[in-house]
Order: structure tokens, then sequence, then C-alpha cells
């Protein structure tokens, strides 16, 4: 089993694990409790426009949630159902546009879950860490390390670095705390996702994003 580390897209076109962890990847996750499918779409008027169709619509733009759409947050989309949510995002949304084969989604929320479907599908396996408009994102690097971990096999130095990083669970949600995305979204006022985000292994949810939707693997 070989694993690797990449940021912003894929530089491989085998199987990959999407991460956006705040929030992204949960909230995607969470949704799949409820909803069918999820449709990631990349452009806000795109979005709007399944919205005039009747479809239930999320996202934001900076962390913050868009006029009319439901917020990017894990613990808001569980409150709704239906067939599809549409989600348009930052980061996470951008991310999956790029990717040319199936795509898994990962967050701490499914951790154990998304490391063995991933070990189940291919021998070898791309982590893509979303960061944040650019540039890159602790939270997303902490959470690739403890998904590799999860993984296990032989790891090229980007992801071993990211294992040697998540040794102290205390320090690693010490420091996804104190990241430059949750200090944004507690401003915004969703202290609450940000400690959902954290909680390791509360789903068996494995979100697979093949041809433009994500579905239940």
């Amino acid at each position: 089993m070989r694993v690797s580390l990449s940021f912003e897209k894929p530089e491989g076109s085998g199987l990959c694990i999407m991460v956006d962890l705040l929030r992204a990847s949960a909230t995607i996750t969470a949704a799949l409790d409820s909803f069918r499918e999820v449709i990631p779409v990349g452009d806000v008027e795109e979005a709007m426009e399944y919205s005039r169709m009747g479809y239930v619509v999320a996202g934001e733009r900076g962390g913050e949630t868009l006029p009319g759409f439901l917020a990017n947050s894990p613990l808001e989309v569980r409150e709704h159902s239906g067939d599809a949510l549409v989600l348009t995002t930052s980061n996470g949304t951008r991310i999956l546009e790029s990717v040319e084969s199936q795509a898994l989604v990962g967050c701490l929320n499914n951790l154990d879950a998304v490391a063995s479907a991933a070990r189940n599908l291919s021998d070898e396996v791309e982590v893509v860490m979303a960061g944040v408009n650019g540039r890159f994102a602790i939270e997303d690097f902490l959470c690739a390390g403890e998904i590799i971990r999860a993984i296990g096999g032989e790891f090229e130095e980007y992801a071993e670095a990211s294992v040697l990083a998540v040794r102290d669970r205390s320090m690693v949600d010490d420091a996804i705390r104190k990241s430059r995305s949750a200090r944004r979204l507690r401003e915004l006022g969703f202290a609450g996702d940000i400690e959902y985000c954290l909680r390791r292994n509360i789903t068996e949810n494995v979100p697979v994003y093949m041809d433009g939707r994500i579905s239940l693997i």
C-alpha cells in the first residue's frame, strides 16, 4: 500500500481522498445521513439555478453563508433532508471539480471508515488537502495525517511528515482550534461546527465522488 499527500489538486490519476476539515468534508459526510446524494458545484450562480429548480442548496464564501442558502455546516444540514443537497464552498467543492477519477471524502468524523474503504479500493491512495484559497491549512494537514496513519502502508515523505505531526492528539486538537480557519468560523458564530469536526469516528459514512455527484460508497 502506497500513500501520498498533495495540496489543492491530485498529482496522479488514481484513487484520492479529498480533505477539507473545516468544513466541507464534514458537511458532505453528515448530509448523506438525510440526503441521497450531494451535488458539488464551484459556481454560486449555478447553485442558485439549482435553488430556483427547487433543490436544497447550501454554501459559503470566506466562511460566510450565502444569502438564501443553508450554511456549509454539518450541524445545519443534518436538520434537513431530501433527494439531493447542492453544495458550493470556497475550497472543497473546487477541489472535487479537479478530480479526474474516483474520489472519497475524508474527515475526522469518518476517519477509520474512509481509511478502510481506501485500503479495499486501491493499492495506491493520494490524500488531497483543500487548503484555504490557495494557502496551506494546518487543519487539513493534520486531518490528512490521521487518515494516512489509519490507512497504513508505505508513505511518501510529505505523507510521512503529516503522520509524524499527529502523534499527540491533544496537540492536534489545540492546533486545529487555533487555526486561521477556526478563528474565522468562531467570528461568524460557528464554534459548534469546529467541535463537531473534531469528533472522530462518529459515522461509517464514506462519501464517494463520481461523475459530478457524491453518494455513499
